[in-house]
């Protein structure tokens, strides 16, 4: 599975790569950390990324989503 995903991101086609992580935050300490994280890479790396979300769920879960151009 790890190489037929190579694969596909080395085509030489352009594309968005998009990476969708949730996290199980039991504080708001556990919330500000992945705030603080989503914040820096926003900071330095604009011009990476089409697009980057980040909302607070029902149970604690913060749903983190980057969309990479390619």
């Amino acid at each position: 599975m790890e190489t037929l995903l190579k694969d596909l991101k080395n085509a030489k086609i352009r594309k968005h790569i998009v990476t969708s992580i949730e996290y199980d935050c039991k504080t708001e300490e556990n919330e500000e950390e992945i705030f603080e994280m989503v914040h820096a890479l926003i900071t330095e790396h604009t011009n990476d990324f089409a697009k980057i979300t980040y909302d607070i769920e029902p149970d604690n879960k913060v749903k983190v989503e980057v969309i990479e151009n390619k």
